[in-house]
């Protein structure tokens, strides 16, 4: 048997216990992560929500592909992801020309350090939401197709 059969094997094997292999993989990375918890290297919170995060994540990944309500999961994932990734830019651009410049025009407002956490925290919701409402207006248009490639 040559290479090519033993990669197409493996593949195939791959591909049919796919849910198993993951469900390892998370023992793994969970065991991984208390061990470094541990030692100390990272602290409680990282810990506990990657434990909670890795099954969470496989889970909506295998049941999300032959769920009957993919339209349903396709939406959250656009509109929430994908807000949290257009709003990400957007609050740093909006941070930075509406605070942090030298020539910002609310940068003697926020010398209180208070008042700058409130003006963050409110421009980065309203970042969130204008990346969700532009995520939402792009799979509307798209008819909450995926890409082909997916």
């Amino acid at each position: 048997m040559g290479v090519k059969e033993k990669i197409k094997n493996f593949w195939k094997a791959y591909k049919k216990n796919w849910l198993w292999v993951n469900i390892g993989g998370c023992i793994f990375s969970t065991f991984m992560l208390w061990l470094l918890f541990s030692l100390g290297v990272i602290n409680l919170v990282i810990a506990i929500l990657l434990t909670v995060f890795y099954p969470f994540a496989i889970f909506l990944a295998y049941y999300g592909r032959i769920s009957k309500h993919q339209k349903i999961i396709i939406k959250i994932v656009l509109v929430g992801f994908g807000g949290w990734g257009l709003g990400c830019p957007i609050w740093i651009f909006l941070a930075y020309v509406l605070i942090a410049a030298p020539w910002a025009p609310l940068q003697v407002l926020v010398l209180d350090a208070v008042l700058r956490g409130r003006i963050h925290l409110l421009l980065m919701v309203s970042s969130y939401v204008l990346g969700a409402y532009i995520m939402y207006r792009v799979g509307k248009k798209r008819e909450w197709r995926l890409p082909s490639t997916y």
